[in-house]
């Protein structure tokens, strides 16, 4: 059955074709980490969960880079007017910016285990990643794409052919394209324009050599550099907020194709919008939410609701349709997602029958989610085939296949549901297994990205004095931040 997406650049649902359908290459763009995941975050991530275990079942295999966004941008003396996220984060907590992004990505990998999102197979920290930046830069310098004033670099927007493309964006109308230090902006020839390099002052933390003198990488080189480097020049798919449409992923495909001369990617899927009660979400209106907000229940009491409680009530909706959260509609997603347990869990009580009915309803789901990932349409199959004739046997299958993809634990042991203390699931197994075998070739840098794979999938690995790894898994409590 043929996947069809909304390709954001083409303004149309389209085929996808893969260059490789048993390496679909998909970079998604991750998490700036400086505070918790609010809901709006994790409704976005979870547009890339949904796309791989989509593909997956439609018997493709992927190969995810979702980037960690641990290093500010901005200059330290102008945090008051424009705020490094990281770097103000850190001097709030008395702590230093990269204790503070270990901190918050270690809170992240919790969060989406809650969720139940597959890991990444790499996840890139831009901090590690600046020899990358520095050689794009280069590469676009070599092109004549590049000019500098004051100490910074630019990209030159009008030597990207077909700039904005992707967002509709057009040369000469558009404003200043950064959430960098306002004071960047004066060197620059056009608006459009973004930094590329920018030098450092004294004491700042975040710092690096470079041919241009010591400083720091702009934004938009960031993901193009690690897509490059982890998926090459072409790849299948780039995932993201619909916030990041521009400038973010505008000027990182500007970047990337004409450095290369390549595509990049080939097809941009974007999730839409969170608000809260109607109103965008903000810590000064008290509606930035968490999950560990939605444990504690709305404000003024009542019970609180699970992490799968609110992936339920996400995939309502379709991922392109902005979703406008309010308690009450979180509430009866919740009643929801507990009538589709229980009616499952009956129906896999009864005597088995009902084949019939399970090969049109499984071809009904397949369609839903090949549809652009019409999530809305597949619960309704789930919640249809709950009701049906389908008992047993027929019924227990379903609840596997189906929840491969919705992860919402439709039966007791199936995806989604919390696995025993003394279980380790195979693929973290044969992780652990593969780390060991790259410590003893010395391999340090591929034993690190597997260890941080393993613990986005929720255990952590320890080395013994005898040799071999011991595998633990984490607790999903979260921490104060000490």
């Amino acid at each position: 059955m043929e996947l069809v997406l909304y390709d954001t650049a083409l303004r149309r649902k389209v085929p996808f074709t893969p260059a490789d359908p048993r390496r679909v290459g998909i970079y998604a763009c991750g998490p700036t980490v400086y505070r918790y995941a609010h809901i709006g975050n994790l409704r976005t991530y979870l547009l890339t969960d949904l796309l791989v275990r989509a593909l997956r079942l439609l018997g493709h295999g992927t190969f995810v880079v979702q980037n960690i966004t641990d290093m500010g941008h901005m200059h330290q003396d102008r945090l008051e007017e424009g705020e490094d996220k990281v770097i103000a984060a850190a001097r709030a907590a008395g702590k230093s910016a990269r204790e503070i992004a270990a901190f918050f990505t270690e809170a992240y990998f919790r969060d989406c285990r809650r969720m139940g999102f597959l890991p990444a197979d790499v996840f890139p920290r831009a901090s590690e990643h600046v020899p990358d930046m520095i050689a794009l830069v280069g590469a676009l310098s070599e092109r004549g794409a590049v000019y500098g004033g004051g100490g910074y670099l630019y990209f030159d927007v009008s030597k990207a052919p077909g700039y904005g493309a992707l967002s509709g964006a057009a040369l000469g109308e558009g404003a200043t394209a950064e959430r960098t230090d306002p004071s960047i902006h004066r060197h620059k020839k056009r608006p459009e324009d973004f930094v590329l390099w920018m030098p450092a002052e004294p004491g700042r933390e975040f710092l690096w050599d470079s041919p241009w003198g010591p400083g720091w990488p702009g934004w938009h080189s960031e993901c193009a550099a690690m897509a490059l480097k982890y998926l090459g020049p072409e790849f299948d798919l780039h995932v993201g907020g619909v916030d990041l449409r521009f400038p973010h992923h505008e000027n990182s495909r500007a970047l990337a194709t004409t450095a290369t001369g390549k595509r990049f990617a080939s097809l941009w899927v974007h999730a839409a919008h969170l608000l809260v009660d109607g109103r965008k979400m903000s810590k000064s209106a008290g509606n930035e939410y968490t999950l560990d907000d939605l444990a504690s229940g709305p404000p003024g009491g009542g019970g609180g609701f699970t992490a799968p409680e609110f992936r339920y009530y996400c995939m309502t909706l379709h991922y392109a349709t902005p979703m406008n959260f309010t308690w009450g509609g979180q509430a009866a997603a919740a009643r929801s997602l507990a009538r589709l347990r229980n009616a499952f869990r009956k129906a896999a009580e009864r005597a088995t029958k009902g084949e019939g009915d399970a090969a049109l309803l499984r071809d009904r789901f397949r369609e839903a989610i090949s549809d652009n990932l019409n999530m809305p349409r597949a619960v309704a199959v789930a919640h249809e085939a709950s009701r049906s004739a389908a008992g047993g046997d027929v019924a227990r299958s379903l609840s596997r296949e189906w929840d491969a993809v919705l992860a919402l634990g439709l039966l007791p042991g199936a995806a989604g549901e919390k696995q025993g203390p003394e279980e380790v699931p195979a693929a973290v197994a044969e992780m652990a297994r593969e780390r060991d075998e790259r410590r003893r070739a010395r391999d340090f840098a591929g034993a690190d990205a597997l260890r941080e794979r393993i613990r986005a999938a929720g255990y952590d690995v320890s080395d013994s004095a005898e040799g071999g790894a011991h595998l633990r898994k984490l607790q999903g409590e979260r921490g104060g931040n000490e």
